[in-house]
């Protein structure tokens, strides 16, 4: 009789063990399922992005040369988002002059395409606007350290 006692308690026990290592297994879950639902979103890069609008010229760097005034949606250390008025093709190069605020001489830079998005609104005068995302694959000492320190006046976002 006691041996019957003691399968039927060792048979409960294995059966509560299993539901707490279940019960432990769905909150982890849900708590993970949670913290991926609102942190999709999450920053993946690794330079901080500013909000500042500043004045740039870009060029194609085809031949003939063709050259169109623009303006940075952001900025950063290592790249930019380029307000176009045409969709740039990815990987493309493209030649920069930053206006650099607070310097006289532009930041001359060579910058890869990495992308781009049609926008759905126009400008003004009615044109479309496209994004542009560059990443500065050739800059000099003296044009990253003006964007740098103009970049170091910012306020993080």
């Amino acid at each position: 009789m006691y041996l019957a006692y003691a399968f039927i308690l060792s048979i409960l026990l294995l059966i509560l063990i299993m539901l707490w290592l279940e019960e432990n297994r769905l909150r982890n879950d849900i708590t993970l399922g949670l913290a991926r639902k609102y942190w999709v979103l999450r920053e993946k890069r690794k330079y901080v992005r500013f909000d500042e609008e500043i004045k740039i010229r870009y060029d194609l760097l085809q031949k003939p040369p063709n050259s169109y005034d623009s303006k940075t949606a952001n900025v950063s250390q290592k790249g930019l988002c380029l307000v176009t008025y045409e969709k740039l093709k990815e990987n493309s190069c493209i030649g920069l002059e930053v206006e650099v605020p607070g310097f006289s001489k532009p930041a001359k830079l060579i910058g890869q395409v990495a992308w781009t998005k049609d926008l759905q609104n126009q400008d003004a005068q009615g044109r479309r606007l496209f994004y542009a995302g560059v990443k500065f694959i050739k800059i000099n000492p003296a044009a990253e350290a003006m964007l740098l320190t103009h970049l170091n006046t910012l306020i993080r976002p």
